[in-house]
């Protein structure tokens, strides 16, 4: 079981999210305010293992057109489809590593571009 809560830190703030609910092979947290939400889960099949970690957040914005209030939601996710055989788990955490370090180049830079609509 991972550890409960789990926690996020989102622009140096660390947002705490319990465990609120298990079912199956998924665990939902959530923050105390309900902003905040996380999913972690898992499939198998008969060729691989998926494995999804999906956050959301919501926020309260200005309707740009109407400037009426309205709830907003950004989503976010990262899966892993690990095969059966051929591919170890100590390779796919390498991965992530190098994921995680290709996200994060240039502070940022490269989700800017991607956000950007570069492709």
């Amino acid at each position: 079981m991972l550890p409960d809560p789990q926690v996020i830190t989102i622009d140096g703030v660390a947002i705490s999210m319990p465990l609120v609910k298990v079912q199956g092979t998924e665990s939902f947290y959530q923050s105390a305010d309900g902003l905040s939400r996380l999913r972690i889960s898992y499939t198998v099949n008969k060729f691989s293992t998926r494995y999804l970690v999906h956050y959301e957040e919501d926020a309260v914005a200005a309707d740009p057109i109407t400037a009426v209030n309205k709830k907003v939601t950004i989503r976010e996710y990262y899966v892993i489809d690990q095969p059966t055989f051929g591919i170890s788990d100590a390779k796919a955490v390498k991965i992530v590593a190098g994921m995680k370090t290709l996200l994060n180049t240039g502070s940022g830079l490269f989700v800017e571009r991607v956000l950007g609509n570069e492709h």
